[in-house]
């Protein structure tokens, strides 16, 4: 009994001191309140994940190789050299070049304006980088842009890299790739993770079908001169068959002979290299695409991080704590 009562005597001691220091208590908790406010607003909004999970094809022996070999054409496989294999692709997703590259590619708003994804990121940078640069115009060219636009992409690439963009391999033994873009406006992280996403797929693409291309480019150009030729012979032997020769006279006939045989040469040489063009063709189309989006975020996105009364509750409490260890700490409620 005698305990219960000490407890009781030392409960309303301490409301009591809470009570006469009351204003004191109530200013710390506003003052951590504001604080937390202001963080809540600035520093730790909440951000809309979006999230695409992608598929890559990997390397694997083909016949068209070995076809194509025959002709002598080196299409290189479905993946020269083995560069995009495992993580180098993914760290392809985070790249200055890729990067910068979808950065600075247009997308439509809702009143269909076009805007740089550039123009939505740049005020996410702190006001002492932005205060430090002036003239700042980014240009879909990124060639065009002046020093200060350069050091603006740079920051923003940094940016992206440390607080937006996450691409990575979920399970190391499947090809899946997961790239999620975070950012407090959820459209803006939608339209960057599809740009950065296509950004990266026209890369790979462009490197695995190289010497596909290469060897088109080559054929291209020997059909073109070959067929040039072949028009050429084919009027000098319909000019020379036009004479009226005497047949009596063979060594006439030597000139109409020749034009026939080149003729007839450039006929077949331009077949084989048409046949050849086809082929090649078919490799390309055979190649591409090489990325598939196995899974598309869709709207409402998910959002991470805490709310911003969350951080007023958090602050509150905090606010209360430190008063009344303050309190404590001064003896006030010896």
């Amino acid at each position: 009994m005698q305990t219960r009562t000490n407890y009781l005597s030392q409960f309303n001691h301490f409301i009591t001191v809470l009570r006469i220091h009351r204003f004191w208590i109530l200013g710390t908790v506003i003052l951590c309140l504001v604080l937390a406010g202001i963080y809540g607003k600035f520093a730790g909004q909440q951000k809309y994940n979006a999230e695409f999970i992608i598929a890559a094809e990997q390397e694997k022996s083909s016949g068209w190789e070995n076809l194509l070999a025959q002709f002598g054409m080196d299409v290189g496989g479905s993946n020269p050299g083995g560069v995009f294999v495992g993580e180098s692709l993914v760290k392809l997703f985070s790249v200055r070049s890729s990067i910068e590259e979808a950065l600075v590619r247009p997308y439509k708003t809702e009143g269909k304006k076009k805007i740089l994804l550039a123009d939505m990121f740049y005020p996410d940078l702190s006001y002492g980088n932005r205060k430090q640069l002036y003239n700042v115009h980014f240009q879909t060219d990124i060639k065009q842009n002046n020093a200060s636009t350069d050091s603006a992409l740079w920051l923003l690439y940094e940016h992206i890299n440390k607080n937006v963009l996450i691409a990575s391999k979920p399970d190391k033994k499947q090809t899946f790739i997961s790239v999620i873009c975070k950012h407090s406006n959820d459209t803006v992280a939608l339209k960057f993770a599809e740009t950065i996403i296509d950004v990266v797929t026209e890369k790979y693409i462009r490197s695995i079908t190289r010497n596909v291309r290469k060897s088109l480019v080559v054929l291209r150009k020997e059909a073109d001169s070959i067929q040039g030729v072949m028009n050429k012979n084919i009027l000098r032997n319909a000019n020379n068959m036009d004479y009226n020769i005497n047949p009596l006279h063979q060594s006439a006939k030597v000139e109409q002979n020749k034009s026939l045989i080149d003729m007839q040469i450039s006929i077949s040489l331009y077949g084989e290299i048409v046949k050849n063009l086809k082929l090649a063709e078919l490799a390309l189309k055979k190649q591409t695409p090489l990325i598939e989006v196995v899974d598309v975020p869709h709207f409402p996105l998910k959002k991470t991080g805490w709310s911003f009364w969350m951080y007023l509750a958090v602050g509150g409490l905090c606010g209360l704590g430190i008063s009344v260890g303050a309190l404590h700490f001064l003896g006030k409620f010896d």
